[in-house]
C-alpha cells in the first residue's frame, strides 16, 4: 500500500499477463507511471496518464492514474474555483474506468470519487455517501472514509448517522478533533450528556489552544442552558485565561451576569467585547437597544 496525502491507497498493479500486446515502449511508460505515482508526482502523473490516453481513450490503468491524480491536485489547490476543475475530472476519469469489464480497483475508485463529490460542495452529498458507502462494502476502508461519512451526513442534515460514523472513526484514532466533532454532533441532537462526556474526554486529550477555546465554549453553553451558571462562568474564565482578547468569552459572561441580575458587571463585559471587536453584533446589541 501507499500512503499519499496522508490517505491510503493500494498501488496499482503492473499490468497482467492478458495484457500481451503492449509494446517495450508502451510498458515502460505504465512503469514510469508507477514511479511518479510512488514520488507523488501528481503533475507528471497527469501528464503521461494524458499521453497514454490520447492513444487509448480507454485505457483503464491511466484513467485510474489519471483521475486520481486529479484529485490530489485538486485539493491542493488553494481556492474553490482553482480546485473544481481537478474535481471535474477526476470524476469523469473514475467513472469512465468504472465502466471497464475488469475493474479491479472497483472500491478503491468509490473512496475517492466519495471524497471528490464531498470537495465538490454541499449539493453532491448524496453522491459522496453513495460512493463511500459502496467503497466500504466492496472492502476498501479508507484512513478516512468514516470520517468523510460523517461530515457528509451532518452537511445533509442527518446528525444521527453522522455521529454513527465519527463514532467508527474514533474506535481505531481517537484525536482531540475528532472527539470534540463527536460532542458537537451530540449538541445538534440535543443530547447534551453525551455531548459533555466527549467535550471532557476533549479536554484530557489536548494541547491544541484552539481546540481548548472551542470545547469551552461548547461546555459553557451546555452549563448556560442547564442554568449552572458557575460551571458556565468558569468556562469562559478559563477561555480568558489562555486568550484575554476573546471577545465572546466577555460577551457570554455578560449574559451569565445578565441572568444573575448583576446589570453592572454584565455591561462591564459588553463593554469590553466590544472594546476587543467593535463590531461584536451582540455586544452592540446588548448595550444599545
Amino acid at each position: 500500500m501507499l500512503a499519499a496525502g496522508g490517505v491510503l491507497f493500494f498501488v496499482l498493479k503492473k499490468p497482467g499477463t492478458e495484457q500481451k500486446a503492449v509494446t517495450e515502449k508502451t510498458q515502460g511508460k505504465k512503469e514510469s507511471l508507477e514511479q511518479l505515482w510512488e514520488g507523488r508526482n501528481y503533475a507528471a502523473v497527469d501528464s503521461l496518464s494524458s499521453s497514454l490516453l490520447s492513444t487509448n481513450p480507454l485505457d483503464y490503468k491511466a484513467l485510474v492514474y489519471r483521475g486520481f491524480a486529479a484529485f490530489y491536485q485538486g485539493a491542493a489547490q488553494m481556492t474553490p474555483e482553482d480546485q473544481i476543475p481537478y474535481f471535474d475530472r477526476a470524476v469523469i476519469d473514475l467513472r469512465k474506468a468504472r465502466l471497464s469489464p475488469k475493474n479491479p480497483l472497483d472500491a478503491q475508485i468509490s473512496y475517492v470519487l466519495g471524497k471528490t463529490y464531498y470537495h465538490k460542495g454541499k449539493y453532491y452529498m448524496d453522491l459522496a455517501i453513495r460512493y463511500l458507502e459502496d467503497s466500504i462494502q466492496n472492502g476498501y476502508i479508507g484512513k478516512d472514509s468514516y470520517v468523510y461519512l460523517g461530515l457528509a451526513y451532518s452537511e445533509m442534515g442527518n446528525y444521527e448517522q453522522s455521529v454513527a460514523y465519527f463514532l467508527k472513526a474514533a474506535e481505531n484514532n481517537p484525536e482531540d478533533i475528532l472527539l470534540l466533532t463527536i460532542a458537537q454532533g451530540y449538541y445538534k441532537l440535543k443530547d447534551y450528556q453525551s455531548s459533555e462526556e466527549y467535550l471532557l474526554r476533549t479536554l484530557n486529550s489536548t494541547e491544541d489552544v484552539t481546540i481548548i477555546q472551542k470545547t469551552r465554549f461548547l461546555l459553557g453553553k451546555i452549563y448556560q442552558e442547564r442554568s449552572d451558571y458557575i460551571k458556565a462562568e468558569e468556562q469562559y474564565r478559563q477561555i480568558l485565561a489562555v486568550n484575554a482578547r476573546s471577545a465572546d468569552a466577555h460577551y457570554y459572561l455578560g449574559e451569565i451576569f445578565e441572568v444573575m441580575n448583576d446589570k453592572v458587571k454584565a455591561r462591564a463585559e459588553w463593554r469590553k467585547a466590544l472594546e476587543i471587536d467593535p463590531s461584536h453584533y451582540g455586544a452592540r446589541l446588548k448595550l444599545y437597544n
